[in-house]
């Protein structure tokens, strides 16, 4: 089928594809379907492909459902080459064949956001111990005797008793806290991609051919 031909069932931008090539084309390359309704065949049937439409299960259930209720003719066929350049014999060669739909599953993997959890940073108070050694000054008595010479004194010749005192200072370690700012610390978050392995398994279907002699 020529560009000429596929103008009919394609959107122009697909029209000089090569026809080997459509099938698997997006299938809003259809004509007349539109972004609009390929997104939708893909979010209820996971139709991406032309492909995938035409072996979609559900369209091939209800052209069978109208099949059964009203006969072939009541499905309706695109329109296509004229019914003479076809030919009788190549009419009769089609009414003896059957069809049937080989299908199998393909893993679809993507990723979703799930929470993973609470992170953060908590500052506590704690106590500890710290030593500092302080220079300190005291005062102490000093006791200097020094010998009288006889005739310098100036006292009366009697006896009696005396005292004399005098006060003494030191130096005490004084002890003050104020409170320092020592670091700012950020919380953030960031992304840190990774790779993982997913395994899961998926049917298909097979054709076994069995013929009349019993081989397959």
């Amino acid at each position: 089928m020529g560009a000429a031909k596929t103008r009919e069932y394609v959107d122009r931008r697909f029209e000089d594809r090569n026809i080997n090539e459509l099938p698997d084309a997006p299938v809003e390359a259809l004509r007349g379907l539109g972004k609009r309704g390929s997104e939708a065949l893909q979010k209820a049937f996971g139709v991406k492909t032309i492909r995938d439409l035409a072996t979609n299960d559900f369209v091939l259930k209800a052209q069978e459902v109208l099949r059964l209720a009203e006969g072939p003719a009541a499905i309706p066929t695109v329109a296509g080459p004229p019914a003479a350049a076809t030919g009788a014999g190549h009419q009769r060669e089609r009414a003896g064949q059957q069809a049937l739909t080989r299908s199998e599953e393909e893993l679809e993997v993507g990723t979703k956001q799930v929470p993973r959890g609470q992170a953060g940073v908590r500052k506590r108070v704690v106590t500890e111990q710290q030593h500092r050694t302080v220079p300190v000054e005291r005062e102490e008595l000093r006791v200097h005797r020094e010998p009288i010479r006889a005739g310098e004194g100036d006292g009366d010749g009697e006896m009696s008793a005396d005292e004399r005192t005098i006060e003494l200072r030191e130096e005490q370690p004084v002890v003050d806290k104020r409170v320092v700012p020592k670091e700012r610390v950020r919380i953030g978050k960031e992304v840190v991609r990774d790779n993982e392995q997913v395994s899961e398994p998926v049917r298909k279907e097979q054709v076994e051919v069995k013929q009349p002699d019993g081989e397959r």
